[in-house]
Formats: C-alpha cells, structure tokens, sequence
C-alpha cells in the first residue's frame, strides 16, 4: 500500500514513510515528518514559497492533512502576501543592495550572447549576455553569488580582525533558513553566507558578517554575543528590523512563481 493512502486515514506502521512529501492535492504544502517534533505545525518557508506540515511520526500524517486543510485560508493569506516573485529573465527587475535593478540580456535586443556579465550600478542594471533563457537564470546566479563573495569576503575579514580573530574559510551558498552560520575549528572561523545577502543594502550585509564573526567569540546568542556584536557594528538594530520586514523579499529574487 502506498504511503499516500495514508493521508486518507490509514496509520498501519508496516510500510517505510519518506521523511518529507508533498501534498497530492495542493503542492505547495509539504509535509515534514520530524523525531523531535511534540505536535502538528506550520511553518511558511519564503525560500521555496511553500508551507512546510511538521508531522510528529507516521502516524500524525492523516491529522496532519486535516490541520492543513482546517488552517487552508491561513495558508492562502501567507502564500498571498510574500513579495512578487523576481525571475531571472530579460527586462525583469533585480534587487541588488537593496534598490531595484533591471536584468539584461543583449541577445534580446539583437546583440551579442557571449561576454562577461557585469553590474552597471549607475544606470542600475545587470547585464548578463545568454544565448537562451536556460542559461541566463544560472549566469545571473554566478553572477550575484562572485559579488556576494567579494563582498562579504571583505566584511567578514574586517570584523574578524577588530575582534583579533582569523577566518580561515569563507563560503557563499544558496541557504535558506539562515542568513549565515559559524563554526570554529583549531581556533580559526569558518563561516557560511546566503547569497542573497548581495541583494540586501550594504548595512544589513555588514552586520549579518559583524554578527557571524560575534559567534568566534560568543557560539551562542547570549547578551554577552550581543554586546560583542554592538562593539563592531553600529547598525544592529536597523538591520535586524530591515531583515524582519523584508527577508521574504530577498528569497524571492530569481523565483519563478
């Protein structure tokens, strides 16, 4: 028997359940079965424009459907509300350091498909030549995911040296349910950024790499990290707040729908 059949009531514990799947009926719901989970919740994922069933064990599934088919329009307003997806297409805007940009492809007014993309932050475009739409998404990506590098390469080394600390690795990925992480190793910081920070105003890049370096000295979130991040960088609290009201937009820069 189909572990789908028993979203419509069966709980018989005999057949392996995959650890997350989506909804037959509505794929924008997935659900997620959990070891640590106490009860049945919701949780909006911007990154993937999905709501995300935490599903306490195999035999929560069918209570888990019900509870997102009873929290159906609450779904809906959620889905509704995040910002207008940013698709990476020709004559589309970009969010680049917080101002909006527009995506250019020359093979799309006749010109040529190969060359070096570039940012023209003057005329505040992105310039990206692309043979096909197919290409164009991954070029743009490369593109904001170099500039991400660089920039929080340069952030993260400078407030690593205010706190006398050394970060030996820097790495730039697609995360999405964090907008950096730290770890330490031999005494030396290894941190992990989003990408989509380059999307966000320099200020709110420059504290998430102020408070990841904060984490080599204080791997917790107690007032004694915070008091180290408030030593290094002076826009914390405007920062938290611009990523509190528009983190959802950062995610929607390159999707689709």
């Amino acid at each position: 028997m189909s572990f789908l059949s028993r979203l419509t009531g069966d709980t018989s514990p005999a057949e392996t359940v995959p650890s997350e799947f989506r909804d037959p009926d509505d794929p924008r719901i997935l659900y997620k079965l959990s070891t640590r989970a106490k009860r049945i919740s919701l949780k909006v994922r911007p990154s993937d424009r999905e709501v995300a069933v935490i599903v306490p064990g195999p035999r929560a599934i069918a209570k888990a459907k019900q509870f997102a088919r009873d929290n159906a329009d609450w779904i809906n307003v959620q889905l509704e509300t995040l910002p207008a997806p940013m698709p990476f297409e020709h004559g589309q805007p970009i969010l680049i350091r917080g101002l909006d940009y527009t995506l250019i492809n020359p093979a799309e007014m006749g010109g040529n498909s190969r060359g070096r993309p570039k940012i023209n932050h003057m005329r505040r475009e992105v310039i990206v030549p692309s043979p096909d739409q197919e290409s164009l998404a991954g070029r743009v990506r490369r593109l904001l995911i170099r500039d991400a590098r660089e920039e929080l390469e340069a952030a993260t080394h400078h407030y690593a040296a205010m706190l006398g600390k050394r970060v030996s690795k820097v790495s730039v990925r697609d995360q999405s349910s964090r907008w950096g992480s730290c770890i330490t190793r031999g005494g030396e910081g290894q941190i992990s950024y989003s990408w989509r920070l380059i999307c966000a105003p320099a200020f709110v890049l420059d504290y998430v790499a102020a408070h990841e370096c904060g984490h080599l000295i204080e791997a917790n979130h107690s007032q004694a990290f915070w008091d180290v991040v408030d030593s290094i960088c002076d826009d914390v609290k405007p920062a938290k707040k611009w990523l509190n009201k528009h983190g959802a937009k950062l995610h929607a820069v390159g999707a689709t729908f």
